[in-house]
């Protein structure tokens, strides 16, 4: 990557998101759905790499190319390719209407623009590359591209230093999830990010961002539930005014987060963030957090609304006061935290630590014992709801390691 020539640090793409959102908001071209289809899961799975610590800021699909990537430092532009049979031969990119010419136009629209200091070109390849020692040389190396190479960009209108700062700017991915094993990668990737999340959940939740990447793809409304996340205040949007000309193709890593499940990752203040700016608790949050299925998620939330009815009663009728309350909440979360020790000390066995814990205590009605002062009539359910009630005060959180 360059560096500023004033300043001396890495230049940033925040400052140049108005230009790259000008430069990306007109369509170009109709491809077969098949093809589009797998542009589109190529964009889920893209987005979903924005997760990470490192992972990119914004997807931006079918529009100057196939794929726009932004990330922290650069704009890439990326041209996807897919092939029923054979391999791919350089010579035959760099035909006309082909991957390199096409990216040929992102160059000159991204200098234009003024944005080129801060952009990539790359080909993304459905197959295996050619064999021929100029391919070969290419793909590995674009600036070493042979001479002949060199001839065909040249008549798609690239010359002298322009051509060699394309070829540096420019890279070749092959082997790309294939048609028909891209949906399995996106799942599985799901799946390491909520390594809990049982299968028919992770299929589900692939098939939202699907739709999703869909809509921005097609350049129409993004589904409701992003609206409403993001007029909900889940996330902190960018201004506005950046994405304005793109804001209905564009599929932001805040969109993601408020979308998905909390990670297993996701610290407290993160949850509580959450669950602050929406109708959603911090106990379901924390649950889901910890692998809860949406049915354990169901049952918790209705113990611990039986569990603060009784408790309002008891306390309010004099029967136990405040003092009193807190040493029954001490007992409680001693009980839970045991019952969580278990679960990280099982947790090659465990399913997920808030199944095994909250299905633990479920199956022990003798920890109604710990009600000894019957404020929840010694119904051990009441007990457990109480535990919930106290994982939604940030004081428990099932077995999260």
């Amino acid at each position: 990557m360059e560096q500023n020539a004033t300043d001396g640090t890495a230049p940033s793409t925040a400052a140049a998101i108005p230009a790259f959102a000008a430069l990306t908001s007109d369509p170009t071209g109709i491809d077969t759905f098949e093809r589009f289809l797998w542009q589109t899961k190529l964009a889920v799975l893209t987005w979903l790499s924005s997760l990470g610590p490192t992972g990119p800021i914004a997807i931006v699909a079918e529009h100057v190319e196939d794929l726009a990537i932004v990330e922290a430092d650069c704009f890439r532009f990326a041209q996807l390719k897919t092939k029923d049979r054979g391999s791919w031969g350089a010579m035959k990119l760099c035909g006309k209407e082909h991957a390199i010419s096409r990216l040929i136009v992102s160059y000159q629209e991204a200098k234009a623009a003024g944005i080129l200091d801060l952009s990539r070109f790359e080909v993304w390849l459905e197959g295996p590359p050619a064999s021929d020692a100029k391919t070969k040389t290419f793909f590995a190396d674009p600036t070493k591209a042979h001479a002949d190479i060199k001839a065909k960009i040249r008549a798609l209108g690239l010359n002298g230093p322009a051509l060699i700062d394309f070829l540096k700017r420019l890279s070749v991915h092959c082997h790309r999830p294939s048609r028909g094993t891209i949906d399995a990668v996106a799942i599985k990737a799901i799946g390491a990010a909520w390594p809990h999340m049982p299968y028919q959940q992770c299929h589900d939740l692939y098939d939202k961002l699907l739709g999703l990447a869909q809509a921005a793809q097609a350049a129409s409304e993004p589904p409701a539930v992003v609206r409403a996340a993001i007029a909900a205040g889940r996330i902190q949007p960018l201004d506005p005014t950046l994405w304005a000309p793109i804001q209905k193709q564009v599929l932001l890593g805040q969109h993601l987060a408020a979308v998905c499940p909390p990670l297993p990752s996701a610290t407290n203040a993160e949850l509580l963030q959450r669950a602050a700016a929406s109708q959603t608790t911090l106990l379901e949050l924390k649950l889901v957090r910890a692998g809860a299925a949406p049915d354990t998620v169901a049952k918790a939330i209705m113990v611990r609304a039986a569990a603060d009815v009784a408790g309002a009663l008891a306390t309010s009728g004099g029967r136990i006061d405040d003092a009193g309350m807190a040493d029954l909440d001490d007992r409680i979360l001693t009980l839970g935290e045991a019952v969580a020790n278990l679960a990280k000390l099982d947790a090659a066995g465990a399913p997920a630590p808030a199944e095994f814990v909250f299905n633990n205590l479920m199956s022990r009605p003798d920890i109604a014992a710990a009600d000894i002062t019957k404020v929840y009539k010694g119904d051990y359910r009441l007990v457990i709801g109480r535990l919930c009630g106290l994982s939604d005060e940030c004081k428990f959180g099932w077995g999260h390691l």
